[in-house]
């Protein structure tokens, strides 16, 4: 398997790590104005209902990345630990160190994905979680979270290598609604992307 990847099974998640990409787990109220993704507007709060799991507590890492070519990285599957449902507008990361450049950000349900990627090349014949652009992209739609549950669906950013890097794409940045409430909430997310030999 070239890819490090996670299977999500009920409420249980599975850390897959082969080859050089391992999963290295380390000791883990302001008040914003913007436009929800539903298009309304007024005060973003600082919210706290989510959490990351096992990989907002450590770092993803991958030492085989070439220039020019293109992976999807995994933002944490988000966990409401709240009462009450909330629903995720989007999900960002808030750094992205020199040498990578975000081409865009995708949504995609980990039923249909066969678990939650966490760092996984684009390219489907060295892949194993296979084509993501034919499955459905649920970025953009509002999606609800139960309370005390965590999220069927997960974000991950289409990234191009542009040169070598030195730095950690990091900050994980959720946005979501709670009752007629848009909230704001960082993260701690680290995925270290180095240039290395190509996996064969």
């Amino acid at each position: 398997m070239r890819t490090l990847a996670s299977s999500t099974r009920t409420s249980r998640t599975r850390i897959v790590a082969s080859g050089a990409a391992a999963l290295l787990v380390l000791a883990a109220g302001c008040t914003l104005t913007g436009r929800g993704a539903d298009g309304a507007t007024g005060a973003v709060r600082e919210g706290n209902a989510l959490d990351g799991g096992m990989q907002s507590a450590g770092n993803v890492g991958y030492e085989h990345a070439q220039i020019a070519h293109e992976y999807w990285a995994g933002l944490p599957l988000p966990w409401n630990t709240s009462s009450s449902d909330i629903r995720l507008t989007a999900a960002e990361f808030t750094h992205v160190p020199k040498g990578l450049k975000v081409v865009e950000y995708r949504a995609f349900d980990a039923g249909e994905t066969d678990g939650n990627v966490i760092f996984a090349s684009t390219d489907a014949d060295e892949s194993s979680m296979g084509d993501l652009f034919r499955m459905r992209n649920y970025a953009g739609h509002a999606v609800t979270v139960k309370a005390k549950s965590s999220s069927r669906v997960y974000y991950v950013a289409r990234v191009k290598v542009t040169g070598p890097v030195h730095d950690s794409l990091s900050g994980c940045r959720y946005s979501y609604r709670q009752g007629a409430t848009q909230y704001q909430q960082d993260i701690d997310c680290s995925t270290i992307v180095r240039l290395g030999p190509p996996l064969k």
